[in-house]
C-alpha cells in the first residue's frame, strides 16, 4: 500500500488505503489499475502523471502550532504551462480546481499573453548587482513579487483553509515579501484569513469577495484590527458558484459601493479584478490605493484577454487621469517564473502577484516550500534584469521589450 501524488499540479494526493470514493476507485486500487480515460480532478493530467510519494518526516508551523507531516515531493518550477504539458488542457464544460472555467481559454490567453512579450537582451554596459528591493506602504519587500489571494482549497485537498493561508503568508515573510489571502465560503467562527495574518504579525493583506457590505465592512474591520498591511475586495468574484451555494450571496459593486468600504478603514484599499480600462478608471474614482489588474487566473470568465495583452491599455489609462499617478497597480495571471514578473513590470505593473506555484508548494511543503519557490523566483528576476541591462526596478520599462 502506497501513497501518490499529482506531479503536474503538485495539489492532488491519492492514498490506496482509502482509495478515492468521489471518483469511484475503491480502496487498494493502485495507478496503473486507474481506468485509461482517468484524470486528475485538480487540474486534468492523465494516471501516468500520478508518482510515488517519497516519505521524509518534516515540521510545518501553522497557525502557532507545530504539526509533523511525511511528504515530501519535488515539482518541476515554471514548467506548469498548459502550452508546454498538453495534460494541462482542459475539457469544455468541466472546470478543472485551478484550471480554467469553461474551455478554459482565459486561463491559456494569460499563457499566450505573456509568450508575445519578448525580453531584449542587453550586455555591453558596466555591470552591477541589480537592486530589486522596494516598499509597499511602509512594508519593506525583497522583491515587487506577492503571493496572491487562493482560498478554497479545502474544497478538494484534505487541508484547513486556516493552515493553508498561515503556510502562504508566514513563506513570504520569511521570503522577506507579502502574502495575500483569499477568501472561503465555508463556515467558520473566524475567518482564516484573519488568523492567517495575525500568525504573522499583520504582515499581510486580506482579500475579500464582494459580500454584502455589511459583512465586508465587518471583515475590513477585522482585518485592520489584526494590523493587515492593506485590505481589499476581489471584485471579478461575484460570479462564484461556491458562495451562492453556501448561502453566502456575492454581488457587482458600485463606485458608491467601493467608496463606502474605502471611507470605512485607515488601511490601504485594494480593488483587484479589472480587465478593462472603464473599470479602472471608476475604481480610480473609488479613491483605491490599489488596483489589481487580474482575471482570477481564468476561472471566472471564459474567452477574456490574458492580461499582459490589457494591462499596457490600462495602465496607460491609470496614469494619464487625475490622482492616477499615485495608485499602486498590480497584475497576475500565467506567472510561473521571475522572467514573468520582469515582463509585468516592464508593462506597467508595480507589483506582481503569483497564485498556482504558491499553491502547488504551500499544500504539501507548507511555508518552506512556499519559501523556497520564492527565492527561486527571484533569482529569475535578478538573473533577467542582469541579462537585460537593469540595475534597478526603474530601469524596467517597455525599453527592454522587443516591439510589443
Amino acid at each position: 500500500m502506497g501513497s501518490w501524488y499529482c506531479s503536474v499540479c503538485n495539489v492532488y494526493h491519492y492514498d490506496d488505503d482509502v482509495g478515492d470514493p468521489d471518483l469511484g476507485i475503491e480502496p487498494g486500487t493502485r495507478p496503473e489499475d486507474f481506468p485509461d480515460n482517468w484524470k486528475c480532478p485538480i487540474c486534468g493530467a492523465t494516471k501516468d502523471k500520478l508518482k510515488p510519494v517519497i516519505v521524509e518526516a518534516t515540521e510545518n508551523i501553522v497557525a502557532g502550532r507545530t504539526k509533523t507531516k511525511s511528504v515530501k515531493v519535488v515539482i518541476e518550477k515554471g514548467a506548469d504551462n498548459p502550452l508546454l504539458k498538453p495534460e494541462l488542457a482542459q475539457d469544455y464544460g468541466k472546470p478543472l480546481g485551478l484550471a480554467g472555467i469553461g474551455s478554459g481559454i482565459s486561463y491559456l490567453n494569460n499563457f499566450r499573453a505573456l509568450e508575445k512579450v519578448k525580453l531584449k537582451t542587453r550586455l555591453i554596459c558596466e555591470h552591477q548587482k541589480p537592486v530589486i528591493e522596494k516598499n509597499f506602504f511602509g512594508t519593506k519587500v525583497c522583491m515587487p513579487l506577492f503571493a496572491s489571494p487562493t482560498g478554497g482549497l479545502s474544497y478538494f485537498e484534505n487541508i484547513e483553509e486556516e493552515d493553508f493561508m498561515t503556510s502562504v503568508l508566514n513563506g513570504c515573510k520569511l521570503a522577506k515579501t507579502i502574502g495575500f489571502t483569499g477568501d472561503t465560503a465555508k463556515d467558520f467562527d473566524e475567518h482564516p484569513g484573519i488568523i492567517a495574518l495575525r500568525s504573522v504579525g499583520g504582515r499581510g493583506v486580506n482579500i475579500f469577495k464582494p459580500r454584502s457590505q455589511d459583512v465586508l465592512l465587518d471583515l475590513i474591520s477585522q482585518s485592520e484590527k489584526a494590523n493587515a498591511i492593506a485590505v481589499g475586495v476581489d471584485i471579478d468574484g461575484a460570479g462564484s458558484v461556491n458562495f451562492t451555494l453556501a448561502g453566502k450571496p456575492v454581488f457587482r459593486k458600485t463606485i458608491d459601493d467601493l467608496k463606502e468600504l474605502k471611507r470605512s478603514t485607515p488601511l490601504p484599499f485594494m480593488v483587484k479584478g479589472i480587465m478593462c480600462e472603464q473599470d479602472a478608471l471608476a475604481a480610480l474614482e473609488t479613491g483605491a490605493d490599489i488596483i489589481g489588474i487580474s482575471n482570477h487566473g481564468g476561472r471566472v470568465l471564459d474567452s477574456t484577454p490574458g492580461v499582459a495583452e490589457v494591462l499596457p491599455n490600462i495602465v496607460e489609462a491609470i496614469r494619464d487621469s487625475r490622482g492616477g499617478r499615485k495608485v499602486v497597480i498590480t497584475a497576475d495571471g500565467g506567472i510561473r517564473t521571475g522572467f514573468d514578473v520582469v515582463k509585468m513590470l516592464a508593462l506597467g505593473a508595480d507589483y506582481v502577484l503569483t497564485g498556482r506555484p504558491i499553491v502547488r508548494e504551500a499544500v504539501p511543503h507548507g511555508a518552506e516550500g512556499v519559501r523556497n519557490l520564492i527565492e527561486y523566483m527571484r533569482s529569475d528576476i535578478e538573473k533577467a534584469m542582469i541579462m537585460t541591462a537593469c540595475n534597478d526596478l526603474e530601469d524596467i520599462n517597455r525599453d527592454i521589450l522587443y516591439e510589443y
